[in-house]
């Protein structure tokens, strides 16, 4: 770029670049790999690259991850297959549970056949192949997220017995405890949970009351709060307990159940930014599945669901990611076959540029 172009204009220009350009963009000068890795300019690109990726995961022998960009060509884009990162190696299994400014979250145990049992919470950036993993000891309940005032990472961990809070912060790489502030302890937290506009939440039981709901806790002000559910689904006399996910920047609660002729479907229901006097959800559309264990596992830009569905063909069961298109009701392949799909949608984030290749932390 030409040195005749103010330094403030060409950081205007380059924030709007992918990250893999960036990364390569470091070797220009000295002076724009200090900017790059400023904290200013990681959280700035955050907020103005806006192409979405959805990554899938799925195993047939192994664990494997294939990316494919979420827009409008969607599914016929090249598929880009990560790595997955080699903090996640040591653990016996790992699921994939949600995604906030471009870092996917990781869960898997270590050392499952000691006394001393380890969980591993892995962040990862697929975007510029960086990742950490934090140990821990079981917990009853995880929430992770980014917190959107200090773009900084913060693990929240939820003991029972103790109704311990714990909050960790990966800048500070250390644990602290906070109250727990609701007016009842009498709730069990359930995976996964979702995170919208810096605000983790939880779907939630509680034993006296014999209802379902979401608990909240903002990453900022570090406190909880209670949504109440229409009550059809807070109902626990339900066959089938509500899910929570992630439908573009709004919180979606599932609902599997049956209909009249006994095929099995799911209601979604999405949650009103303002809310409304009643109920702060509207149902959107039910989803017809085939068997009765296909399920959704997340949502793409526009809307449309992801769904996991269990075919018999030729005598075996074969499980493969549909879309379903919830007003025509057509149904398309994505080619992915495989089991323990999950998938987590993902913008492009510099956020652990300045960490060291995947390190461990205890």
């Amino acid at each position: 770029m030409s040195s005749n172009i103010p330094l403030d204009i060409q950081i205007e220009i380059i924030k709007h670049l992918p990250a893999k350009s960036l990364i390569r963009f470091r070797s220009v000068s000295k002076q724009w790999k200090s900017v790059i890795h400023s904290s200013e300019f990681i959280t700035t690109h955050h907020h103005s690259v806006n192409l979405h990726h959805m990554l899938i995961r799925y195993k047939i022998i192994e664990a494997m991850y294939v990316s494919v960009v979420d827009d409008v060509s969607f599914p016929q884009h090249q598929k880009f297959s990560p790595t997955a990162p080699p903090t996640v190696k040591p653990a016996s299994t790992s699921l994939m549970f949600d995604c906030s400014h471009g870092l996917v979250y990781l869960d898997g145990y270590v050392d499952r056949l000691c006394m001393d049992e380890k969980e591993i919470i892995v962040i990862w950036n697929p975007s510029i192949r960086k990742s950490v993993g934090i140990t821990l000891s079981i917990s009853d309940a995880i929430g992770i997220g980014v917190c959107p005032k200090t773009s900084d990472v913060k693990i929240v961990k939820i003991t029972y017995d103790k109704w311990q809070v714990d909050v960790f912060t990966l800048s500070s790489r250390a644990w602290r405890s906070l109250s727990w502030n609701l007016p009842y302890k009498s709730l069990k937290f359930s995976y996964p949970h979702a995170i919208i506009d810096g605000v983790l939440h939880w779907r939630a039981y509680d034993s006296v009351t014999k209802k379902y709901m979401i608990i909240s806790f903002n990453l900022t002000s570090e406190e909880f709060g209670q949504i109440d559910l229409p009550d059809s689904l807070a109902d626990s006399r339900s066959v089938f307990n509500p899910h929570i996910f992630k439908l573009n920047e709004s919180l979606a609660v599932l609902h599997y159940t049956e209909d009249d002729a006994g095929k099995h479907v799911c209601d979604v229901w999405k949650m009103l930014k303002n809310g409304v006097p009643k109920s702060p959800f509207t149902k959107l559309y039910t989803v017809t599945l085939q068997l009765e264990d296909g399920k959704i596992i997340g949502f793409l830009k526009n809307g449309q669901p992801i769904v996991d569905q269990l075919y018999i063909r030729g005598g075996l069961f074969v499980r493969e990611l549909e879309v379903y298109d919830p007003y025509s009701k057509h149904i398309s392949g994505l080619g992915i076959y495989g089991s323990a799909l999950s998938m987590a949608s993902y913008t492009e984030s510099l956020l652990l540029l300045n960490y060291p290749d995947s390190i461990v932390l205890s």
